[in-house]
């Protein structure tokens, strides 16, 4: 019995630590939020989060998916918009067609906007317990790759 009340504590205690996380306050740099908003003034249901590193919000546009990222203070770093391969350029899906993880499971794409204005395109693949993300640029010329988490 004397275990059953341990055990009983200490799942409440993770609960009611869990739901205190989950209830933080974002305080997001107003420069991070007067950007997003004058860089996205139609974006709906955004969400804001923050970790370590930077400033997030996802967001939608009309039928799309975004997630905007901005470093710890209030600065545009750059945008993912989750999409699918097919709306890929054609020459970004004919190189990932081609290319050495074409056999790969194929998990998902995203185009990504950077600071520099340049618009790469992402795709995620899969294979066994190995990940790794493809960059492209809009000829379907590699740019880099990374392993995936």
């Amino acid at each position: 019995m004397k275990k059953l009340i341990v055990t009983f504590i200490v799942f409440a205690g993770l609960f009611i630590i869990n739901t205190d996380l989950h209830a933080q306050v974002i305080n997001v740099p107003s420069k991070a939020q007067k950007d997003f908003n004058q860089r996205y003034p139609e974006a709906k249901n955004a969400v804001w989060s923050n970790n370590v590193a930077n400033y997030t919000a996802k967001f939608d546009i009309g039928e799309n998916n975004y997630k905007a990222f901005y470093t710890m203070n209030g600065k545009w770093d750059y945008t993912e918009q989750y999409s699918d391969i097919t709306k890929f350029p054609e020459a970004v899906q004919t190189s990932y067609k081609n290319s050495r993880i074409a056999d790969w499971t194929y998990e998902s794409a995203t185009i990504i906007t950077n600071k520099k204005g340049q618009e790469l395109y992402r795709i995620e693949a899969k294979k066994s317990i190995e990940k790794i993300y493809l960059f492209f640029d809009k000829n379907g010329k590699e740019i880099k790759s990374a392993p995936s988490l």
